[in-house]
């Protein structure tokens, strides 16, 4: 049953099977899962907002380092710094040194040594007692990150930083926009991009900030395929935590509490919409884990269980996946007609409060409301 008003993945796939579609083959479950997966990470999206799902994330632009002086040599690997202080912080930023003509993309090895990144050594004149410029122009986005919200260059509203207590919006910027306006120089921030580099996504910034600031955005994370988790059995007790009893358990790795939620029952309590579930909190290992409440349920030793993961949708749609999923696979088509209407009341319902809330705001908007006029 629905619990803390959320159906995880593993209920649905029964409900579906067992409830609506009342298959008890053995061996078909992978065609329900895959369907509901299917509708949750390729249907919804066609048709409902990008808000629903949106994640707003914050991070420190770094300010640009001045601070001491460097030496450089022809065909070294590396800068060294003297009086300076250098952070992994800046670790994947842009060195600038006086009087040389490239941009080094560097690591901080350590506080008086900055390494080029992809096997570069230094191609201009040895020196030293030199000043530089020491900055971050990119900063790698969430591992669940897939895009930036739409965001429109005229009228920006993505990603933001603080200017006193008021926020100022930077504009998305092409590729060929953000090569030429400065892109390697530091300054007040005013756009961004976004790049995958090797397959990690990054935040571009323009200019590069020469003060440490907040800056802030809306992302759209990614609809990875919902899981479930059974292997071994484990002890249930009346408490937060959950232990391994037998059984060879890689919870660390195959429950990610980070970007996901997952809740857990045990077996013994139910199936389907009989189920009993509870939110995990933490993994604090492969063969421990904590509740986010008390266990009320059936207690004891070697226990067969369910981890489940629940959908990035709003609590709502978790109806709309179960009967979009029925009438996918009812075979006969005999209750395709009622399995398309309960699903599409999930979806209409938030349309129509959409139209009304839109309607009501520009009804409010009327000149005559605003005086209090009869019109």
């Amino acid at each position: 049953m629905p619990v803390d008003g959320r159906m995880p993945f593993q209920e649905i796939v029964e409900a579906c099977q067992r409830e609506l579609i009342r298959e008890g083959a053995s061996g078909e479950e992978p065609k329900y899962s895959g369907t509901i997966n299917r509708v949750y990470s390729s249907d919804l999206p066609s048709i409902l907002p990008e808000r629903f799902i949106k994640k707003e994330a914050f991070f420190t632009l770094l300010a640009d380092d001045t601070v001491g002086t460097v030496t450089v040599g022809s065909g070294t690997s590396n800068i060294i710094g003297s009086s300076t202080s250098w952070t992994t912080a800046y670790n994947d930023g842009l060195v600038r040194v006086s009087g040389a003509d490239v941009v080094y993309r560097v690591t901080a090895a350590v506080a008086t040594s900055l390494t080029f990144n992809d096997s570069l050594t230094w191609v201009g004149s040895s020196g030293t007692g030199l000043s530089y410029v020491l900055f971050k122009d990119r900063y790698q986005l969430p591992s669940d990150f897939s895009h930036m919200l739409a965001d429109d260059p005229e009228d920006p509203h993505v990603i933001f930083r603080y200017s006193g207590m008021n926020k100022i919006f930077m504009a998305p910027k092409s590729e060929e926009e953000y090569e030429k306006e400065d892109s390697l120089n530091v300054g007040t921030p005013f756009g961004y991009q976004v790049k995958w580099i090797k397959e990690i996504p990054y935040l571009y910034i323009t200019l590069a900030a020469d003060s440490a600031e907040i800056l802030g955005y809306s992302y759209i994370p990614q609809l990875t395929t919902l899981t479930e988790y059974t292997t071994g059995t484990i002890t249930f007790n009346t408490t937060t935590a959950v232990v391994l009893a037998t059984g060879t358990v890689t919870w660390t790795s195959t429950v990610s509490t980070g970007t996901n939620t997952y809740y857990i029952r045990n077996d013994a309590d139910g199936t389907g919409s009989g189920s009993k579930w509870v939110k995990i909190s933490t993994v604090v290992s492969n063969t421990a884990l904590t509740l986010a409440s008390a266990w009320a349920y059936t207690s004891g030793s070697a226990q067969t269980y369910t981890i489940s993961e629940i959908s990035k949708w709003p609590a709502r749609f978790d109806d709309a996946m179960l009967y979009r999923a029925a009438a996918i696979i009812d075979p006969d088509n005999v209750n395709l007609e009622k399995w398309t209407g309960f699903y599409n009341d999930a979806v209409g319902m938030d349309r129509t409060s959409d139209v009304k809330r839109n309607q009501t705001s520009k009804f409010k908007s009327w000149p005559g409301l605003r005086s209090g006029r009869r019109l």
